[in-house]
């Protein structure tokens, strides 16, 4: 039993918290709702007007002067009707704060219960019927969204004034009762439709910035996805496979232009011993920083991959051999003049051996053989001595296999 009053309290506060969240987009919709919606109130009215003033003739002093004051409500609620229009209308340009649409929305609202009201209580002096107050009632609670607390005060105060005016009309004490209660339900009514079109909105709205969310993070997933297939986790730089394909694209291309087509390997040198003296994050370090250096030192075109362990390569499209060797001394002279920072006390010189390889213009072969190519001249960078550039003459007529037999000699 004492849990009953803390459920009840926690119920109530998250639908007030939930109110909060989408009343916004409620006052917007009640905005875009009120622009078509007054204007056909309004024309209602007047054709009302119409109605009770055309023939006067034959009727009457008691039906006349209900006849003049239906008359007159009609042509007061089509008065407020433009008028909030104009309201409406302005506020939907001027992009208004949400307390203006909010003060707008209330006076509204009230303002069409109240001229229920007239109306009932101006017909008590020829029917008992109340039907304009539950007509009123259902009406608003029915197209406006109105917050929770909103439509208990709008509708109290509805009603407050139902019962009080019901009192001047009506002489009929059993009539007169009868009446009241049963505008009381007609308030109910009106204030539970409220109630159950702003909860199921609430929760529609919610529902879809859910989804939207998760749709959100679904498409982040899969633009993970795509880009960890295609990059180095490590580095950022396409992976061996994504080169591979790239490099693939760009030797057809080359092909059909007739241009020359170039790639550079480096290996890091010694990188074995920085891992074994410094640790593996001093590696990583060291690796990011190889990759930093060669994104900064070519082109937008150039494709910058890290193909093994400690082992990139460069693909340079329509670059010749020499143009090619002389960017490969240059990336060489980057890395020898920018250590490595570790971390905020330790810089590590890193320097790296270069092989150049060129498939001449005019000229077919394989990313396998411009891989072959360019692997050959590390070779030999290694084999001179490491820290240094040398490229393999351009000549497509030998095969990866050619370059492997050359290696063991």
């Amino acid at each position: 039993m004492n849990q009953l009053p803390r459920r009840v309290t926690a119920w109530l506060g998250k639908n007030a918290a939930d109110s909060r969240l989408i009343e916004d987009e409620a006052l917007t919709g009640n905005l875009r709702r009120l622009r078509w919606l007054l204007p056909a109130i309004m024309a209602v009215n007047l054709a009302c007007v119409v109605v009770f003033w055309w023939d006067t003739s034959g009727t009457a002093s008691r039906q006349q002067a209900w006849k003049n004051a239906i008359g007159w409500t009609h042509l007061g609620m089509a008065l407020w009707m433009l008028a909030s229009t104009t309201a409406a209308s302005w506020l939907s340009r001027q992009a208004a704060s949400g307390n203006k649409v909010r003060w707008l929305q209330f006076t509204l609202a009230l303002g069409l219960i109240l001229f229920t009201v007239a109306f009932t209580v101006i017909d008590q002096w020829v029917t008992p019927n109340i039907s304009p107050f539950l007509l009123g009632c259902a009406f608003v609670g029915l197209l406006l969204l109105i917050r929770p607390a909103m439509a208990m005060v709008l509708f109290l105060a509805g009603y407050a004034c139902f019962y009080l005016g019901l009192g001047f009309t009506q002489p009929d004490p059993i009539q007169l009762l009868t009446n009241r209660v049963s505008g009381f339900f007609a308030a109910a009514l009106g204030l539970a439709l409220a109630l159950v079109l702003w909860q199921k909105n609430t929760g529609y709205v919610l529902l879809q910035r859910e989804l939207k969310s998760r749709n959100l993070a679904l498409l982040q997933q899969q633009e993970e996805l795509v880009w960890l297939a295609k990059r180095d986790a490590l580095t950022g730089l396409f992976n061996r496979g994504e080169f591979l394909r790239l490099a693939e694209a760009e030797l057809m291309r080359a092909q059909r232009h007739r241009s020359d087509t170039s790639a550079i390997m480096v290996d890091m040198d010694f990188f074995k011993n920085i891992n074994d003296v410094h640790g593996h994050p001093a590696g990583d370090s060291a690796l990011k920083h190889v990759a930093i250096c060669l994104l900064d030192g070519v082109r937008a075109t150039d494709v910058v991959a890290r193909v093994g362990g400690e082992e990139f390569m460069v693909l340079l499209p329509r670059t010749s051999a020499e143009a090619a060797f002389v960017l490969a001394q240059k990336l060489l002279r980057t890395l020898q003049q920018s250590p490595a920072r570790i971390n905020g006390d330790l810089e590590l010189a890193v320097t790296a051996s270069f092989g150049v390889g060129t498939l001449p213009a005019g000229q077919s072969a394989t990313v396998a053989w411009l891989y072959a190519a360019s692997d050959h001249a590390l070779y030999e960078a290694k084999r001179l001595g490491r820290n240094r550039v040398e490229k393999t003459e351009p000549n497509a007529s030998l095969t990866p296999s050619d370059f492997q037999r050359m290696r063991r000699r």
